[in-house]
């Protein structure tokens, strides 16, 4: 009885350690040569310093996340900030904090403007409240990678159900300490490992061979394997990939984001309270401060991914000084663009998501499948968690 599973992101990794602590032997296939998919860090030469591949914030709602880190032993590698959401507009220069206690009224209201119809947008349940511009668009926007009008107000609704409707604690943000690698990664390869798990990065499945509703064989550039009665198989890559090892997997359109990274050549003017900030009225939306770097996120970056890196370093950069009142240019910069970063969180995309049961003995993991949340760090945990509890039906262990 051996699991194999597809992809070493953080669905794969997640789903990974739930079946190994259920007693299942686990075979961790990677085709690139380091784990964790989109979560990943390096030491950027043109900056000197570690940076992450794109940068993510949590709440202390975000259950899956904070009961997988702490299986790995890496809860604490968070950094919590408190409970305070500090906001520019560029347009004007206003600064101000939102926070649960300013945002109370909003909060409640939005607990039943949120009923709306399956197809609802978020846009069509708060727009006309008076803090969508300065609170709702960014926030969902950042969460959701979709623009809010089009956005599924069913998804967003069940995001708020986990954190700002539950109160301070939920709602409280946390970034990584160090990266991304350090936190989410290279610890659960240890735990694997010291489980008895078999990793194995550089080793990308070229086929999958199904039969009558069962996966039989696994083609690999030095191996087929050949499935017994009792093998289970998770794929747990992204949705591009998947669909090129599973014809007949629905369309999911795609929805890019765009990260950059400036060395800074001096401590900011300006420090954001708990190391970012969210910006209106410009192109960054999200800045995070970590040492001597400061990293932007723009969610939903479909015509800002199209303009060439030069133009997006400058307009960012114009951004990060007005944001942080610096007059000096950056050391250095990168400037990274994820075309399929997420799936697009429309209501019509919603409906196609897939179940993680493809087969009688195939599963599929990540953050595209039907979790009932957007493509986030808790969705692509989350949708391993659900995979491992589906093969351990499979195979009747409770």
């Amino acid at each position: 009885m051996t699991l194999h599973v597809i992809g070493a992101g953080l669905a794969g990794l997640s789903c990974a350690l739930s079946a190994i602590d259920s007693g299942i032997d686990v075979v961790l296939h990677e085709s690139a040569g380091q784990a964790g998919g989109r979560c990943r860090s390096w030491v950027e030469p043109s900056i000197g310093e570690i940076i992450d591949n794109g940068t993510h914030m949590v709440v202390g709602g975000n259950n899956a996340l904070f009961a997988y880190l702490r299986r790995i032993g890496a809860a604490d590698r968070l950094v919590g900030a408190p409970t305070a959401f500090p906001m520019i507009d560029l347009d004007d220069g206003t600064r101000w904090t939102a926070t649960p206690w300013r945002l109370l009224p909003s909060l409640i209201a939005s607990t039943w403007r949120m009923k709306g119809s399956p197809d609802a947008t978020i846009g069509d349940c708060l727009a006309h409240t008076r803090d969508y511009r300065r609170f709702w668009e960014p926030i969902a926007l950042a969460v959701m990678n979709t623009p809010a009008e089009e956005a599924s107000a069913a998804v967003f609704r069940r995001v708020l159900a986990r954190t700002l409707w539950r109160g301070q604690r939920a709602s409280r943000p946390f970034v990584v300490r160090d990266s991304l690698s350090d936190t989410f990664v290279t610890p659960a390869l240890t735990t694997l490992t010291l489980a008895g798990a078999t990793v194995r990065l550089g080793h990308p499945l070229r086929r999958l061979v199904r039969e009558n509703g069962l996966a039989t064989e696994l083609h690999f550039d030095d191996q087929t394997v050949h499935l017994g009665r009792a093998d289970r198989v998770v794929v747990a890559v992204p949705w591009a990939v998947a669909a090129g090892l599973l014809p007949g997997l629905p369309t999911l359109p795609a929805s890019p984001i765009v990260n950059a990274h400036f060395r800074l050549p001096a401590p900011p003017r300006t420090l954001p309270s708990g190391g970012f900030v969210g910006v209106l009225g410009g192109t960054a939306q999200w800045l995070f401060l970590r040492g001597h770097v400061v990293s932007v996120t723009v969610s939903a970056a479909g015509a800002v991914a199209e303009r060439s890196v030069d133009e997006l370093r400058q307009l960012l950069w114009e951004d990060v000084s007005k944001t942080l009142e610096i007059k000096e240019t950056p050391i250095a910069s990168r400037v990274i663009k994820e075309k399929r970063a997420t799936i697009f969180h429309s209501p019509a995309t919603e409906a196609l998501r897939p179940a993680t049961l493809a087969g009688d003995n195939l599963f599929l993991a990540g953050d595209w499948i039907a979790t009932g949340l957007p493509c986030t760090l808790e969705g692509a945990i989350r949708s391993g968690k659900i995979a491992a509890r589906a093969v351990e039906t499979s195979l009747n262990i409770r």
